[in-house]
């Protein structure tokens, strides 16, 4: 072979290695490996540049406190906004606040400045109780710590504290008497009761592993891996698509996971799909958590503790029929009605807010006040104003 000819070989074997090299079967899988190498890197790393809620950005994601959040933390964002607008990616509907969020060492959402010394009472329960959207002097333990002029530690969570984990906490704050605020929303009633085990396992072996674990460890795991699912990469993503679907360049396909209304006073509000739901047969259900509340109250009496259930109606339950087009609410009346009348049946302290909703939604409407937000799930701080008074009325 002549010096042109392997000069051609060798330009032809380079063009078909680069090819090679190039080809979708060499590529992507280094694309997915790169992918699942960042989203991995991207697990320890500080979501609050991705975040607009100070939920998102404090959930902890890796086992270092007590607490669901992370601990010692602040976040302060100024133009915050409600969860239900960002799902349906709905930028005109957003109604902008600052936010503040503090955590303490155990890591719950409990700013030092309302601290009053030992606490005679907690409160738990999911995000209304955690109060994350809410000025911090508005969350419902603080509220509440106003109202009694003595501290309510706010033990608020994405999950309400298994009993074991309560017993934890109480031992820590040296609650030995007081009050359990038990903060449960309408749409709860959709799911099944925990176990009634210290733990919450469910099953012997469950139940095995828990106690194995020790209380610290597991609720330390919990939240974690509860979290997992959550991927940085894949919200970045979200949030650079909700950007091109502005319904300019593409059409907002988000809009469709959110229900979007308007109020007779002409003001917008956007609900979740969830919000609309009720149990296909609520005394069944109501039952149920009535079982479930009789044992957890009788479990904290041992401790000195009395356990109070807070009723909390879901949006659609109080602003559906202040629709422009009003909408029946009746299962979801029946649904809170059941829920009462079964735990009082068992000797379970309740405090049902429906009624008092109704009658302050109307009035505030005219108004253009309201007791929830009208682009977030959450109640505002009108909401937890009335609820701490309906609490300390029952129980001063």
């Amino acid at each position: 072979m002549n010096l042109r000819g392997a000069e051609i070989t060798q330009v032809n074997d380079a063009s078909a290695n680069l090819t090679r090299t190039w080809s979708i079967g060499r590529v992507l899988p280094r694309l997915m490996f790169f992918s699942l190498l960042l989203d991995l890197v991207l697990r320890f790393v500080p979501l609050d540049p991705l975040t607009f809620r100070a939920w998102e950005a404090m959930l902890r994601r890796y086992p270092n406190a007590v607490g669901p959040f992370i601990p010692n933390k602040h976040y302060h964002r100024d133009n915050s906004y409600g969860g239900v607008a960002g799902i349906g990616n709905l930028p005109a509907l957003r109604h902008y606040h600052s936010v503040d969020f503090t955590t303490d060492a155990d890591g719950f959402h409990n700013p030092p400045a309302l601290a009053q010394g030992e606490p005679i009472g907690l409160v738990i329960g999911d995000s209304f109780a955690v109060g994350s959207e809410l000025p911090e002097e508005q969350s419902l333990s603080a509220e509440l710590t106003h109202r009694f002029g003595a501290y309510f530690y706010n033990a608020g969570g994405p999950q309400p504290l298994p009993l074991r984990s309560l017993r934890t906490v109480a031992q820590r704050l040296h609650l030995h008497h007081g009050m359990v605020i038990f903060e449960f929303l309408e749409s709860r009633a959709l799911q099944d009761p925990p176990a009634a085990t210290p733990e919450g396992g469910r099953g012997a072996a469950q139940a095995f592993f828990f106690r194995a674990m020790g209380a610290d460890w597991t609720d330390r795991l919990g939240t974690p891996l509860n979290e997992l699912h959550a991927s940085p990469l894949r919200a970045l993503s979200v949030k650079l698509e909700k950007r091109i679907q502005d319904d300019t360049l593409l059409p907002n396909s988000f809009a469709s996971f959110v229900i979007q209304e308007r109020l007779r006073n002409g003001e917008p509000i956007v609900f979740l799909p969830a919000e609309w739901q009720s149990p296909s047969d609520a005394r069944k259900a109501a039952k149920r958590w009535a079982a479930y509340f009789a044992w957890y109250s009788a479990e904290l009496g041992k401790d000195g503790l009395d356990l109070v259930v807070l009723l909390v109606p879901n949006r659609t339950t109080i602003y559906a029929p202040l629709l422009a087009q009003p909408a029946e609410v009746s299962r979801s009346r029946a649904t809170l009605e059941d829920f009462r009348d079964a735990l009082e049946n068992v000797g379970v302290d309740t405090v049902p807010l429906r009624n008092r909703y109704v009658h302050d939604a109307r009035i505030l409407l005219d108004q253009k006040k309201y007791l929830y937000f009208l682009d977030d799930t959450h109640w505002n701080g009108e909401g937890t104003a009335r609820a701490a008074d309906e609490i300390f009325k029952a129980r001063k």
